[in-house]
Formats: structure tokens, sequence, C-alpha cells
């Protein structure tokens, strides 16, 4: 037989009550929950947090802090043109605290199809090291201050230093006696032993320093000295010497010698060595017995005949190189000299000195070229130059006519050089 349970309708009227109770509970509690919840992210977001504007603030670390930065250097002059670099490190600081981070080295290639043209500018630029302040000024005594040159001293041997008479002579029409030419010849002899400042120190020097970077000046009167160096007011243009010192940048590996001419004469030291005497007077060949000799020992035919077969020991190795427009040097010194080959490397940095000088006075030139000893042909020899300058006879002839020094006549002693010279860069 079968068991029939069942739910009295009061029971089950109560139990729906019970769930919808418990339904409508859970709903508040969840839509309270919802509600604060609300309520905090509404406090937080809108009401306490305030919009700013965003705001870069840079730092720059100080100066103690940042990496030693490198000193530029010039670059050695060379003739022809350097290829750009395949490889551009560039060097970035980016502040992210108080130390510096470099970035790692990057590169490029170069694309050698596209370099329409440029590469031949930037090459320049690399490798010889040129830039604005080369200069192109400078020649005859020389002039004011600026780019890549020689500083000249005037000295006048006849005055003291504080400008009182040394005791060396003049003749009543000016010139140097017997006796001052030999004392001139002395002194010229004692500095070219030593090349020390201190054996002229005693001697006037002018306050105007002239600054020379090439060395051409035609045969003049000597009194265009003193007044290059505006010193005429007190400087008579007789036993004078100026001294064009510093140092210059060798443009290439190889042997060269200088070639020139002076007068009265023309002394080179480079490299603290004695390389090239030329003119009338030949200080080096000094002698005490006989001390008039030397001031004419370079134009005597026994002199010339010494070079001219290896006999001289004093200029071993000299020769002379006439040209055709230098009729007056060639005739009586026989031509410029070449001088003692030296050899160099590029970029070395030599010491140099030139000396010209003037003892008995009225006529005063020189002239001094340089050759490389791999091109023989006399038309490859080359003017000493310090930076763009070249000598201009035209503008030359102009300033002696101006100063009232020039001699008269049509000749101007200039030797054929080429055009595509060297320059010997000027350093400090």
């Amino acid at each position: 037989m079968a068991l029939h349970i069942q739910m009295s309708e009061e029971a089950e009227a109560k139990l729906r009550k019970d769930a919808l109770r418990s339904k409508l509970t859970s709903f508040g509690a969840m839509a309270a929950l919802i509600a604060f919840g609300a309520a905090i992210l509404y406090g937080t977001v809108i009401l306490i947090a305030i919009e700013q504007e965003a705001e870069f603030i840079g730092y720059t670390p100080p100066a103690e802090n940042l990496p030693a930065r490198a000193v530029p250097t010039t670059q050695q002059l060379s003739s022809k043109a350097a290829t750009p670099s395949n490889t551009v490190a560039p060097s970035v600081i980016v502040a992210t605290g108080a130390a510096p981070v470099a970035m790692a080295q990057v590169d490029i290639p170069m694309d050698d199809s596209q370099d329409d043209g440029m590469s031949i500018d930037i090459g320049m630029g690399l490798d010889a090291g040129l830039g604005d302040s080369l200069g192109d000024e400078g020649g005859g005594m020389g002039g004011s201050p600026g780019g890549s040159a020689l500083e000249g001293t005037f000295y006048d041997l006849k005055l003291t230093k504080g400008g009182a008479s040394t005791g060396i002579k003049l003749k009543e029409d000016g010139s140097l006696s017997d006796e001052g030419r030999a004392k001139v010849h002395k002194i010229l002899y004692d500095f070219t032993k030593s090349w020390s400042p201190s054996v002229l120190n005693k001697y006037y020097s002018s306050p105007t320093k002239l600054y020379a970077s090439n060395f051409f000046l035609p045969t003049c009167l000597a009194k265009y000295a003193p007044i290059a160096f505006n010193c005429q007011d007190k400087c008579k243009p007789s036993a004078w010497l100026a001294v064009y010192r510093g140092k210059v940048k060798a443009p290439k590996t190889g042997k060269f010698r200088f070639v020139g001419v002076g007068d009265e004469t023309l002394m080179v030291r480079f490299k603290s060595k004695l390389v090239l005497e030329a003119g009338w007077c030949l200080p080096t060949m000094y002698d005490d017995k006989k001390p008039l000799a030397c001031g004419n020992m370079g134009t005597t035919q026994a002199y010339k005949e010494a070079i001219a077969s290896g006999r001289e020991k004093t200029h071993k190795g000299y020769e002379f190189i006439p040209y055709p427009k230098t009729k007056d040097w060639n005739v009586n010194v026989g031509g410029l000299a070449a001088g003692t080959v030296f050899e160099v490397k590029e970029g070395e940095v030599c010491p140099i000195e030139i000396l010209v000088s003037e003892v008995p006075g009225g006529g005063f030139g020189f002239c001094l070229l340089i050759q490389d000893m791999s091109k023989p042909r006399k038309e490859d020899i080359e003017i000493f130059r310090t930076n763009f300058s070249m000598p201009d006879e035209a503008e030359l002839k102009k300033q002696i006519k101006a100063a009232g020094c020039w001699r008269g006549g049509n000749d101007f002693e200039a030797p054929f050089f080429s055009q595509d010279s060297h320059i010997w860069v000027a350093v400090p």
C-alpha cells in the first residue's frame, strides 16, 4: 500500500513568503554594495584628484660631472683631398640622472654613387685642416698679425737696446765704414753659431713685429726695411737684420731643400740646422784675420768654383740655379743657391728661423723658394709659403714705390716658381 504525504496550504504559502524575503534581502545587499563602491570611486577620482597640466623638467648636470671635452686639433695640410670616412660616431648625451650616458658608435655606410662632388670639399676640410684663419697675406717684409705666418723682429746693430750708439760708424754719405762692416760681420758670425736671441738682446729692436708668410722682395733701397718695421725715424738703412721665427708643419713626406738668395744675405735654419746661406755676405765664413772677406765672399769666382766642384766644405752639396729673369743675381752670386737637403715626414712640426740682412747699405732684396727633391725640374721649384699667399709683383712694386724705395729701371728680379706650391702651415 502506498503512503502519500501532502504539504498543507498554509505551510506552502509560508515557504514561498520566506523565499521571496531572502531574494529581496540579497538584492538589497548587492545594491547597497554597488552604491558604496560608486561613492568611493566618485570621491577618489572626481573630488580628490585635481587635474594638472603636463610639464617637462630638464636636468643639466653640473659642469664638474661632465666628461672632459676633447681639444680640436689642426690636421696637416695635404695637396690631395681626403676621402670621407664611412664611419660616423656621434657622441650623444642623455640626462637621465647625475651622470651622462654615451651612445655606442653607429656605423652608417656611405653611398659613393650619390657623392655629387661634395666629398672633395669635405675631404679637404678633414685632411688639410685649412680653416678660414689660415690667411692669404704676409708677403714682402710681412704684415699685421693673423693667419699662418712667421713672426719677424728687426734689429739695428748700430744702436744699443736703449737707443744709444754701439760705436759702429757710418761714412759721411751714410754708408757703413770698413771698420763698421768688420764689426757687423763679427756680430752676424757670433749670432749664427747658436741663433740664440740673447746674442741680439743688447741691440735695438723695433717694437713693431711683422708676420711673413712668403719671402720675396725685389731689389730695392735698404731703407725699405726700417720703413716696413715702422722705425725709420730711429734706424738708418745699414747694419741691420731681421729674424723670422716659428714652427711649420710639413705638408708631405720626402726630401727637400731651400733655394734662395739675399742681398746682403739670406740664411735659413731648419730643425736647428743651417740649411741655406746665400747672397753677397756669408757670415759663417768670417775670419778674424780677414774680417771684411766674408762680406763679398758670395760674389767671388773662387767661391763659385768651389761650390761647383764640391770642394767648399762649409756649404757642401750646394749648387747654383740661374733664372732668365734674375740677371743681377746670376752675374753677382751665380743665381739662386740650392742648399742642404733635409728630410721630413708629413705632419711633422719643425722649428724654422729665417734671417735677412743688409750690412753696408744701398740695395736690398731676397727670395726664398723650396724644392721637392722628387721633382728635379727647375720649373717645379715652389715658393716657400705658410698660407695661401703668393708674391704679387705688381703689388710689391707699388708698395716699394709708395715708400720711395724703388731703385729705378724696369728690371724685376723674379724667378719662376710653381703656382701649385705646397703650404707649410705655421703652428704655435
